[in-house]
């Protein structure tokens, strides 16, 4: 039982550190956004990649939320499934976003194949839960 409060508390921890980095570069990002009001060609495509970055950090910043408020249930495994699943929807959220704005060929490929392996595993996490309510043991 020791083990487990430390290791959430560690995890908890670990979280914090992760929403604080992700909120400070999320904040500064939005004030880059903000600078100058006309945008040439060069500009605006400078801006589509800082929105594209913007979005990235936002999906990341909502999943360190949503998992840092997750109720353990003392289930390691329901747990696991349960923080995972949230992981790879995040992953799916930023493979999207590369999909949507990315420029390198490769990068667009690989993301779709995230999108793809992910969204297989979201599937068998969500039906593993069905089958495995928490036994709080």
């Amino acid at each position: 039982m020791k083990q487990s409060k430390l290791s959430t508390s560690l995890f908890s921890g670990v979280f914090a550190v992760l929403i604080g980095v992700s909120g400070s570069a999320l904040a500064q990002t939005g004030e880059h956004a903000q600078h100058g009001t006309t945008t040439s060609g060069a500009a605006a495509g400078a801006q589509q990649h800082e929105m594209a970055g913007h979005e990235m950090m936002q999906t990341m910043q909502e999943m360190h939320q949503k998992m840092s408020a997750m109720q353990m249930t003392g289930d390691p495994d329901h747990n696991f499934a349960m923080m995972m699943r949230a992981h790879h929807q995040a992953g799916v959220d930023m493979a999207n976003a590369e999909i949507k704005n990315g420029k390198d060929a490769q990068m667009v490929k690989a993301a779709k194949k995230v999108v793809a392996d992910q969204t297989k595993d979201i599937k068998k996490l969500d039906q593993w839960m069905e089958k495995h309510k928490a036994s709080g043991k």
